[in-house]
């Protein structure tokens, strides 16, 4: 029975170990495994995202030369060629554009080497002509190819049908418009042709899926495993295969270093029992004679000291356990030289993953981080949790600071590396600020503190960076809480001034209205200019009330201007992002409209492309309820925000202001003279008003009229001035508008 009691422990031991190591090895392997094919996954719907939005760039491209179409019944080629260069300028990989009226082809762009395919009837080529009629029997744009083209190579074909109002008020059948891509342009603009980590194949010709001929790749990916994603384009699918780089990684038991770490694990613990075994009887007698007691009270007051210097989700010392460190490190660093650095790291997106997954996953995703993190420090190095979503290290005995760059490094590539919660995927990145002592300080609290200001210098350069501390950063953020305090103050002390700079009719001459523009006279500075405080407003919110300060003051000139019948034009205000998210803007509006009784059509709202673009549920939703109440609405700087113009026909906007990029340097520049063209005709033909911001010479003003800008502004017209000299403008202006009009001529003075 003694001898039976001695090796029942260790052979217990020994079999539960082995069966656990052979558990855990294959659930070590499933895991690599699925962490594979899920970033395989994850890799392959960036993949598929980018080229839905590139094929879709060069489907939205056209809607300029389809509206001149569907409103006036045809296109003439100037007008054809005008909107043809602007597509090719922005989609650098299409080939030509052709548009074929009763499918026969009337037009190409560019013309050279084109011209063997003018006067081609698609029904003498059977190839194409299928495609022709399936696009116009399903009324909507399909993909064609890889074709063979007439005038040689293989491309792809964007088929559009076009049809036109009848004369009984039915849409009948124009023809079609034709955009001929370069298939390796397209592909490698999609991101399918090459990516440093996948190897990609893609079929699917004529949009058949998996039916369709091979467009790139090798085929045999499709008969390998491998992952598979489908990518909609007009009129039918394709199919992507993507595989990694190097191939699945082949593992067995063998190969996983879990099995063999968990096999030592066992022998040693089977070893150390059978050793404890034999003195087990040994120590049973020498208790009755020890008095190794250990009370209750011992152990909470053991468990509450160990509790109040780590951390509850991650068991990572906390920060009162990091302070007593830091200080440590700060003596041997005085008092034997060298080294040291602080580290503060911050997961970006963290918070998005909490809001979306949970906080049970969002605490599962800490305590990767922080294993991760632990295997690229050196043992003597200390890592913490100092709460939330930020890490902090200490990083000992380095002979130069820039021994840490490599650490640091490491560090953020850990973190850029996908989390796999449960049956989820997240990935979030690092922002990182480093401090050195005894270069940035001698203290706990000075080297937390400049470790915390390059940590968000990180942030601000694009995040999943990091930035080891300057001095500069701390005098960039002492400027910046200047400037938001002064800005405080101008609010208060009403240092803001309202100039006003007029917008007139470019056939008439006559005076439309006006752009209210925000000036700030600091007492000490004198005049200060919106692009150097404005940026400020809108980071720390002050842009809402100081936007509130703006429509009331607009409206209180306006009835002042209107009850002494001195102007009633209508007054252009700029609003920004902030205004729209952070404030019930339209209430705003309303009352201000309401309390100084003026019309809502004397009142203009003007947005930028980008917050429609980045914002577009929220901004199309506040524009449509300022029209409902008659107040116009604008895109301002027109044509610098990339906005789909197959987007821009639903946007609830009267107004598009041209941006002055494009007026400067006309009408001498062919290009920006064949852009602003289509621009007006585009926004006439959409029912928009048009007016050219940045005229500068008479000859800016006679070219833009000639096109048919209806309105404009600029210095030539008049600059931006204050009420009481816009008053002195107007005065001054209609004296010689009306001798200019007796004299059936039009001048800004």
């Amino acid at each position: 029975m003694r001898s039976w009691g001695i090796w029942a422990l260790p052979v217990g031991i020994a079999l539960v170990g082995c069966a656990l190591s052979v558990w855990a090895s294959l659930l070590d392997l499933r895991h690599e495994r699925q962490e594979q094919w899920a970033e395989v996954h994850l890799q392959l719907s960036a993949v598929v995202a980018r080229a839905h939005d590139e094929i879709r760039t060069v489907y939205s491209e056209t809607e300029g030369v389809l509206q001149l179409i569907n409103v006036d019944g045809d296109i003439s080629p100037r007008h054809f060629h005008g909107m043809a260069e602007h597509v090719m300028v922005n989609v650098p990989y299409i080939r030509h554009l052709a548009i074929a009226p009763d499918d026969v082809i009337r037009d190409i762009y560019p013309l050279a080497g084109n011209d063997a395919a003018l006067g081609l009837d698609y029904r003498t080529l059977p190839g194409q002509y299928a495609s022709v009629r399936r696009a116009r029997a399903l009324g909507q744009t399909i993909l064609a190819g890889p074709v063979q083209l007439r005038q040689g190579g293989m491309a792809l074909i964007y088929r559009r049908p076009v049809f036109v109002s009848g004369h009984s008020g039915h849409l009948r059948y124009w023809g079609t418009l034709g955009i001929i891509t370069d298939i390796e342009g397209l592909l490698r603009a999609a991101g399918l042709l090459e990516h440093p980590q996948l190897r990609l194949a893609v079929r699917g010709g004529d949009g058949k899926g998996a039916q369709g001929e091979l467009i790139h790749g090798q085929a045999r990916l499709f008969d390998e495993p491998s992952a598979r994603a489908p990518l909609d384009v007009p009129g039918g699918q394709w199919e992507i295969a993507a595989q990694p780089m190097a191939g699945w990684e082949q593992s067995n038991l063998g190969s996983s270093p879990l099995f063999w770490v968990c096999m030592v694990a066992t022998s040693i613990l089977t070893a150390f029992a059978l050793a404890l075994s034999r003195q087990h009887l040994q120590a049973r007698r020498r208790n009755l004679e020890l008095s190794y007691e250990i009370t209750e009270r011992e152990i909470v007051e053991a468990e509450l000291i160990r509790q109040a210097h780590h951390d509850a989700v991650t068991s990572l010392p906390n920060r009162v356990l990091f302070q007593q460190r830091l200080a440590h490190s700060i003596e041997q660093v005085q008092r034997q030289g060298g080294f040291m650095a602080v580290l503060l790291l911050d997961l970006d997106c963290f918070k998005e993953v909490n809001d979306t997954l949970g906080h049970s996953q969002g605490d599962d995703l800490l305590v990767q981080a922080s294993r991760r993190f632990a295997e690229h420090i050196h043992p003597w190095d200390t890592l913490a949790r100092l709460g939330g979503d930020e890490f902090a290290f200490i990083l000992d005995r380095l002979n130069h600071p820039s021994d840490s760059i490599p650490v640091v490094q490491r560090l953020l590539q850990a973190a850029a590396r996908p989390f796999v919660l449960g049956s989820d995927t997240a990935l979030v990145s690092a922002s990182i600020g480093v401090a050195i002592c005894p270069a940035d300080g001698a203290s706990p609290l000075e080297l937390l503190r400049h470790a915390d200001t390059a940590m968000y210098g990180a942030k601000e350069a694009g995040r999943n960076d990091f930035r080891y501390y300057q001095a500069s950063m701390t005098t960039r953020i002492q400027e910046r809480v200047a400037m938001e305090h002064a800005l405080r103050r101008a609010l208060q002390r009403d240092e803001f001034e309202l100039w006003y700079q007029p917008r007139i009719d470019l056939a008439s001459g006559r005076v439309q209205g006006a752009e209210a523009l925000l000036r700030w006279r600091d007492p000490a500075q004198g005049l200060i200019y919106p692009d150097l405080f404005i940026p400020v407003a809108e980071r720390t919110g002050l842009i809402v009330p100081i936007g509130q300060w703006v429509l009331d003051n607009v409206c209180v000139q306006q009835r002042r201007w209107r009850t002494r019948g001195v102007f009633e034009g209508r007054i252009a205000i700029n609003v920004a992002t902030p205004q729209i998210e952070r404030s019930d803007f339209v209430t705003s509006v309303s009352r201000a409209l309401q309390l100084h009784g003026l019309p809502a059509h004397s009142l203009e709202v003007e947005v930028t492309e980008s917050l429609l673009m980045q914002h577009q549920d929220l901004a199309c939703q506040v524009l449509h309820q300022l029209q409902r109440l008659g107040v116009h609405t604008a895109i301002d700087d027109f044509g610098t925000g990339h906005s789909s113009l197959a987007y821009l026909k639903l946007l609830p906007v009267n107004h598009l202001k041209v941006d002055r990029a494009f007026v400067k340097d006309l009408p001498g520049d062919s290009t920006y003279a064949a852009i602003t063209q289509a621009v007006v005709d585009l926004g006439r033909a959409l029912g928009f008003e048009v007016t050219a911001e940045g005229i500068e010479t008479a000859e800016q003003w006679e070219h833009l009229r000639d096109i048919g800008c209806q309105s404009g502004q600029g210095y030539y017209i008049g600059r931006p001035m204050p009420a009481a000299d816009f008053e002195q403008w107007l005065a001054r202006y209609g004296t010689s508008h009306r001798q200019s009009s007796s004299n059936n001529t039009v001048s800004p003075s």
